[in-house]
């Protein structure tokens, strides 16, 4: 399972004379933040009879293939961006090297930068220490997270106890419980009990994402209540509805995965989007009430995006059938700044999972609250149409709650409001 983030940052005091980015200067940043990753330096290894994978280190790492460079051609829009995006996440990571990588982008319009991190789950278990943006992120000097340099020596002798570890019954257990779990999901599927979806088609990904006002968002959360993620939900059931306008077929619901953190654990209850239903309003309070009733809730605030990001995809991947999985993340500290360089925004990267249609993400950064789309090019390749449609459909939200139920917008327009006059002085008379 492969996982990525988006960080748009002010280039700051890492911006060059001719107008580039310090790439050198971040990549040795990278270098010792990832002291605090445990499995960074290490690759994925297995023992013979298959049994479960462990992590071994990687004794020909090169800190070079991981942290890559790439350029945005002008204007350096967007647009973009969103491709470049949509490329790096396609191409599956090299299981022979450690599963992440890390580019860093320039060209943006005005002085900005990105950051593109890619990285399997496995990297962000709750299990495994640290994590690759927070890291990144993280407040204290980064010479106080100089590596040792004995890391390699700590990962071989560590090898006879993964090992171990790997063979231990409990992990059979485990092993033999995930494929009883994909058998009754095949035959309930078969058995008609559940809605059969095709794989996608190819590897190839589209990502987009959206920018919706924190003030707006919360104007609408104080008026109708819910969450940020109820918010979001209700305008992509709209974009989806003019969606399936412009495609000209029949529109219907759509069920949503909604992983959450309860307690230690994380559980992923089924929403029912209304997609069918064409007023704003009405969209938003169907989603709180079903919320309200699956008692689910924005994710607890956590330090690590992509660790969180990861134990949601997986209670997604473990729970029931669905078009889509939507995971929201805790907002990203204010105080996240990167070598002097302030993020402006943090967008996560969930692509579908097998069978699904959507991975959407919903996170909060500053002053707004982003929404991730992330779809099979083949299955939906008009993801830019789906993100207007849903931006759309949020105005139109957000319109409805700040003036007010009663007559339409066009009735507005026809009788636009009226100003009292002042009244005229009376002119003094001619002598």
């Amino acid at each position: 399972m492969q996982l990525g983030a988006v960080l748009v940052c002010d280039a700051g005091p890492l911006l060059l004379r001719h107008g580039g980015i310090d790439v050198e200067r971040l990549r040795t940043y990278t270098g010792v933040r990832i002291a605090s990753v445990s499995r960074a330096r290490e690759r994925r290894s297995s023992l013979p009879f298959g049994a479960l994978p462990f992590f071994v280190a990687d004794e020909r790492f090169e800190l070079d293939y991981h942290v890559r460079h790439a350029s945005l051609p002008r204007p350096g829009d967007e647009r973009a961006l969103k491709r470049l995006v949509a490329r790096i996440v396609s191409e599956p990571l090299d299981p022979a090297r450690p599963l992440w990588q890390l580019w860093v982008v320039e060209g943006l319009e005005g002085p900005r930068f990105a950051l593109i991190a890619i990285c399997d789950g496995a990297l962000a278990e709750p299990g495994s220490r640290g994590d690759l943006v927070a890291a990144l992120l993280a407040r204290e000097s980064p010479e106080d997270a100089a590596p040792s340099g004995g890391w390699l020596a700590r990962a071989g002798a560590e090898l006879y106890q993964r090992s171990a570890s790997a063979l231990w019954p409990s992990a059979w257990a485990a092993r033999a419980a995930d494929l009883a779990s994909g058998a009754a999901d095949l035959a309930e599927s078969l058995l008609g009990g559940r809605d059969a979806l095709a794989p996608a088609a190819g590897s190839l990904h589209r990502v987009d994402w959206l920018a919706l006002d924190a003030g707006d968002v919360s104007a609408v959360r104080a008026r109708l209540g819910g969450s940020e993620r109820d918010v979001a939900l209700a305008a992509l059931s709209g974009g989806l509805r003019r969606l399936f306008e412009h495609r000209g077929v029949e529109t219907r619901a759509l069920r949503a995965l909604t992983p959450i953190c309860v307690g230690d654990g994380v559980s992923a209850p089924r929403l029912r989007l209304p997609v069918t239903q064409p007023d704003a309003r009405a969209r938003l309070v169907e989603l709180r009430s079903e919320s309200d009733r699956l008692a689910c809730g924005m994710a607890e605030p956590s330090d690590a995006p992509l660790r969180e990001l990861a134990r949601l995809a997986n209670a997604a991947r473990s729970g029931r059938r669905a078009e889509l999985v939507a995971a929201a993340l805790p907002e990203l500290a204010p105080a996240g700044a990167l070598l002097g360089a302030r993020v402006r925004a943090f967008v996560p990267v969930l692509p579908p999972l097998p069978g699904q249609l959507l991975g959407v993400t919903v996170a909060r950064s500053g002053d707004h609250v982003f929404v991730g789309l992330a779809a099979g090019a083949a299955r939906v390749p008009d993801l830019s149409a789906l993100a207007d449609g849903t931006a759309s459909a949020f105005d139109e939200l957000r319109r409805t709650v700040t003036e007010g139920p009663g007559r339409s917008a066009k009735a507005r327009r026809a009788r636009p409001r009226q100003r009292r006059q002042p009244r005229a002085r009376a002119e003094p008379e001619a002598r």
